[in-house]
């Protein structure tokens, strides 16, 4: 399995399971405009799970795996989430 520690933003909701990621990569150079963005669910797939209730632009620390997914392609499943100040 995949393992996954990542620090990023939550970005707005896709629907009741899904939502986007914002994560930075170190090698960008200054001037790019690069936006890298993953599709996230927690590990319940259940609705309305607390990483959907988290407001949108919130700073977290995510543990979790890659999984595919037939519409959004490679997504990460979070197994643990950390709100960061």
């Amino acid at each position: 399995m995949n393992s996954v520690n990542i620090i990023g933003f939550l970005r707005e909701n896709i629907d009741d399971t899904f939502r986007n990621f914002e994560y930075e990569l170190p090698y960008l150079e200054e001037n790019e405009k690069a936006r890298t963005v993953i599709v996230v669910r927690n590990w319940t797939n259940q609705p309305n799970s607390r990483l959907n209730l988290y407001p949108a632009n919130s700073r977290v620390a995510i543990h979790g795996h890659l999984d595919g997914h037939e519409k959004f392609g490679t997504i990460l499943v979070v197994e643990e989430i950390q709100v960061l100040r």
